[in-house]
């Protein structure tokens, strides 16, 4: 649904402003005039967007930028190459790496690492696509804008790229233990490490080999470990001169800083390379004019049957990315088909029980030079793989010959709607993000963004020709056409395969190596190593400073009011768009839910919006959803008190988003799932649950740091054990049992009745108490729509805001836990007990988490160990000390790199190598986030939900500004001594240290 201008508006008002803002910018940006060494080929405005953009092309080097002018003070800007890969080893993904470690202007070891702690940026990172290499941040500082663009334009183009940062970052062959000559020689890295890591996330795995397999001439742009081995220093040093050039880059900005000074810089940057006649090479995939199958093993997940464990998928090519407006359809094609309860594959294929999920590469997809559409399944018996294209064809088949019912074709135009008006603090980055991948490739980006355009060529087309406009182009592409079939069958020995090879491939390297050889390796570790303990003078670089943060907390009005009883929470801003946020909320006590039902909280909340209720099958729900909303969520969380961490919160909340004019509707649908949801729909629970367990364990491998965290927090705190209940290991491990219930056909009698249980506690017990962020035009009617709302869910009591008791014997549980995966790189943590949000101490505890993470743990850990990440953080609510590493060769050297971290930063302290300047760095990083863009949705959030209000925000940030050295040193003494109590754990493979130990704890998940 477009928005559409109010009858009393002249319906000529819209061109004349149209016109009106079209001359002003025709003014401001006048095409072909040259401007800081820039010539304007183009310029529109979007109104959709309120926004303009520019397309310019430097004149001396050719360089393409585009700038996108938009009253928004998060300013965004980005360099991009395309970097076509010749072969496996990773190039462009160790060149993203170090390109970061110095240049010429800033010749420091990092400099990309230590600015994270010199400026006030809510993002800052460098990623490696297929075919494309980009370096983006944002800012709401002007200044630290600056000082990031001058960095980033010298460290991609004047990177020092020296030996010991390749080694480092790319791989290395080392001594294992680095001083020691005579320990085993092992292959290190940071990025090797990562990609061993990604090589155990099966849903990686399954995603790389099939890009590898349909576009074999884009490489793995990432690196395949085996073939990384193979690259040398002299190679990265090429590839940079052959890619790095201003004549292949394109360049990106976003904001209300004025586009010329972002020019001045692009220009005195890219003068002094000159042009090249660069072609802008676009690879191409597999060329199948028949069908074409490709069959390779993978990874094994123990959790689930080994008989349903194959992945398949079929693909067809659709067209050209070039052409917008197809590409366009193609998704709309895609979601239609793919997308929720009521579509076609998703009914035949999962809810039937063919599979369980839809595989990673599925739904319409642009790869540089091709659109892609590709319908996978995970879960997959031999036989039902085997089949795979006879059954989705004869769906589709069916598809083209009925259509789609309008009422899905409305509700996908709503979601459009609506995503278009929800206002997002990172709109930049999701437009630089959004438009990157086919801007490379030729795709025109100013095109991508009209999408009043190309939403209303739709309407028009569809109006003409209804859904031929859909099954059109099911035929051109898909019916009686060529598709590549691509299996991954699983192999309980992949991990004995994984780690063989990399056993064959070391064997072989050091075979070669002489006694002078091995010597060479030994003096170039202790040289790396060196080179890593080096104190070095970091004042070239530049920083913002702590007196750039203003002291006081910017105030929110919120209006918190009692309608009969009912506690309204309101915000009222004119960002809204014309949406309302709508949220509701309710505490949950011990007597009214017993702790053996903690697990299930999760598996509810995901029946109240997948099973339809008993007068509404889920596809006709959904569809109502899609048509009113822009989706319904509930969910249980917990948190302690801001005053005390013993005590603690268990928490049902409901999130929703609407237009203003549909919130009764929202309600209303609220109202049907909450009272009525078929909790005995026990085929559409099934496939809730199947889809639940599909993969669980590339979801570990992909965040084991967080499942780590979450494992130590539990051992010590009722917060820890609630939180681990709800979505951490505890949870998967429940989850695995539910679905033997569901493989049994037992779910009636042991599944059901507690989630039946569990409605019932939510409606007779204490109310709901409610949030809506809306326009101050629709409040009053909102509020009554709650008012009638609360009054039909019919509850007993008023909201109560009541603590969950819950006792369980910490101290008695063993603190260290290994749990075992099948995954070539491991993860760690230890947790310690911290304080109370409003405690002082709490304040130089988290400060404290970041001289570790900067001082100690990045340089130990992620520089000299080769893990991926590192760092300490403080959970300020919960009031939990954490330690943690991320895909890890070496997770049980950490814990002990964890238990000397506070001595090593207290002796800094007190030596003077950390000062006065250093703390001022970590206060930064803290304020990132506190400072960072909030969506208007956000607002108010932290009162609604953990009670902190502004006041206890402010007390906060005033002992934050304010930490000493000297507090830090306290809470170090106090809070890390050597008789406090802590939990450690590790995720990952077999560890011969701990196999027998008494003092860990070992579990395998299975």
């Amino acid at each position: 649904m477009l928005r559409q201008l109010p009858k009393k508006i002249p319906s000529n008002f819209l061109r004349r402003f149209t016109t009106t803002t079209d001359s002003r910018l025709i003014k401001k940006y006048p095409i072909g005039s040259e401007l800081n060494g820039y010539k304007i080929e183009r310029a529109e405005h979007i109104p959709e967007f309120n926004l303009a953009a520019i397309s310019l092309e430097h004149s001396k080097t050719g360089s393409k930028h585009l700038h996108i002018d938009r009253q928004d003070s998060n300013n965004v800007f980005s360099i991009i190459f395309k970097t076509n890969t010749p072969n496996d080893t990773g190039l462009p993904h160790i060149l993203e790496h170090t390109t970061l470690c110095g240049s010429e202007k800033y010749p420091v070891r990092d400099p990309f690492f230590k600015m994270l702690n010199r400026s006030l940026s809510n993002f800052m990172n460098a990623m490696t696509g297929h075919d494309y290499t980009f370096y983006p941040f944002s800012t709401t500082n002007v200044k630290d804008f600056n000082n990031l663009m001058d960095i980033y334009l010298d460290a991609t183009l004047h990177p020092l790229l020296t030996s010991e940062d390749f080694y480092q970052e790319g791989w290395r062959l080392e001594n294992e233990v680095t001083k020691d000559k005579n320990s085993a020689l092992t292959f290190k890295g940071v990025v090797y490490n990562e990609m061993k890591g990604q090589v155990s996330d099966s849903s990686y795995y399954f995603w790389i080999k099939f890009q590898e397999s349909i576009y074999p001439s884009l490489h793995n742009a990432g690196g395949n470990p085996s073939e990384m081995t193979k690259l040398v220093h002299d190679d990265l040093i090429q590839f940079h001169e052959k890619c790095y050039h201003p004549s292949n880059s394109r360049t990106f900005s976003y904001g209300n800083i004025p586009l010329t000074e972002h020019l001045k810089k692009l220009d005195k940057a890219f003068i002094p390379f000159g042009k090249r006649n660069s072609k802008n090479i676009l690879k191409q995939p597999l060329d199948f004019n028949k069908n074409v199958s490709v069959s390779l093993n993978g990874p094994l997940d123990p959790m689930l049957p080994s008989e349903s464990q194959y992945k398949s998928s079929l693909t067809w090519k659709t067209g050209d990315p070039t052409d917008i407006y197809e590409t366009f359809l193609l998704k709309m094609v895609s979601s239609l088909l793919t997308d929720g309860h009521s579509s076609p594959l998703y009914q035949q294929l999962i809810e039937s029980g063919f599979g369980n999920d839809f595989s990673v590469n599925s739904g319409a997809d642009s790869i540089t030079a091709v659109n892609f559409f590709t319908v996978g399944l995970n879960g997959l018996t031999k036989e039902n793989s085997d089949n795979l294209e006879k059954k989705v064809l004869e769906i589709l088949q069916k598809v083209k010959n009925d259509g789609f019912p309008k009422i899905k074709i409305q509700a996908l135009l709503h979601q459009l709607e609506l995503s278009r008006k929800v206002e997002n603090s990172s709109f930049g980055l999701n437009i630089l993000s959004s438009l990157v991948s086919n801007w490379v490739s030729n795709v025109d980006p100013i095109d991508s963004l009209k999408w009043d355009n190309i939403v209303s060529k739709f309407k028009k087309d569809y109006s003409e020709r209804g859904d031929q406009v859909f099954t059109d182009l099911i035929d051109k592409y898909i019916l009686n056409k060529p598709f590549f079939k691509f299996t991954m069958k699983p192999d309980e020995n992949f991990p004995k395969y994984i780690a063989d090879e990399e056993e064959t491939r070391l064997n072989a390297k050091i075979e070669q190596l002489s006694d002078e050889d091995k010597e060479v390796v030994f003096q170039r570790g202790i040289k790396l190593l060196e080179k890593q303990e080096e104190k070095e003078d970091l004042s070239c670089l530049p920083t913002v400073h702590v007196s750039d943060i203003s002291r006081e907390v910017p105030f929110l009005r919120i209006n918190n009011k009692f309608e009969n009883g009912i506690p309204i929470q309101s915000r009222l801003s004119p960002k809204t768009n014309g949406l309302s946020y709508f949220r509701g909320l309710k505490c949950l006590n011990s007597s009214e839910l017993d702790e053996d039902l903690i697990s299930y909280l999760p598996l509810f909340s995901s029946c109240l919006t997948n099973l339809g209720t008993n007068n509404k099958s889920m596809a006709d729900l959904e569809n109502e959803i899609k048509l009113y909303t822009g989706g319904l969520s509930a969910n249980f969380f917990t948190h302690a008190s801001p005053q005390d961490t013993n005590e603690l919160f268990l928490k049902f909340s409901l999130s929703s988003v609407c237009l203003n004019a549909d919130f009764d509707k929202m309600l209303s649908l609220w109202q049907q799932l909450l009272l009525d949801t078929n909790f005995n729909n026990v085929t559409k629970l099934s496939t809730l649950i199947k889809a639940s367990t599909a993969d669980n364990l590339s979801d570990i491998v992909s965040s084991g740091h967080s499942y780590a965290r979450s494992a130590a927090a539990s051992k010590l705190s009722s917060v820890g054990h609630i939180q681990e209940l709800l979505g951490g290991i505890k949870n998967i491990q429940f989850m695995n049992k539910i679905a033997i219930y569901e493989a049994d056909g037992t779910l009636a009698e042991n599944v059901i009745p507690k989630l039946q249980k569990i409605q019932e506690i939510l409606l007779n017990g204490s109310g709901l108490k409610y949030s809506i962020t809306t326009s101050k035009d629709v409040i009053k009617d909102q509020e009554s729509q709650i008012e009638k709302f609360n009054k039909d869910l019919n509850f007993k009591n008023s909201f109560e805001k009541s603590a969950y008791e819950l006792d369980i014997p910490l101290n008695k549980e063993q603190k260290n836990n290994f749990i075992k995966i099948p995954s070539h790189v491991g993860f760690s943590s230890t947790a310690l007990h911290g304080t109370s949000y409003i405690s002082n101490e709490s304040a130089s505890l988290q400060i404290l988490s970041q001289l570790l993470t900067f001082r100690y743990l990045h340089s130990e850990i992620r520089e000299k160990g080769g893990a991926y990440g590192a760092g300490a953080s403080m959970d300020a609510l919960n009031g939990m000390f954490s330690y943690y590493s991320y895909r890890d060769p070496k997770p049980l050297e950490s814990l002990n790199i964890y238990d000397e971290a506070i001595s090593v930063i207290s002796k800094n302290i007190k030596e003077e190598v950390i000062n006065d300047e250093v703390l001022e760095q970590a206060k930064l990083t803290i304020f990132q986030r506190i400072e960072a863009p909030k969506s208007v949705r956000d607002d108010g959030m932290a009162l609604f939900n953990y009670d902190i209000d502004d006041d206890l925000k402010q007390e906060r940030r005033t002992a934050l500004l304010d930490c000493t050295l000297e507090d830090v040193l306290e809470v170090g003494e106090k809070y890390f001594g050597k008789k406090v109590e802590k939990s450690r754990v590790i995720i990952g493979h077999d560890l011969e240290e701990i196999k027998d130990s008494e003092e860990w704890t070992i579990e395998e998940l299975n």
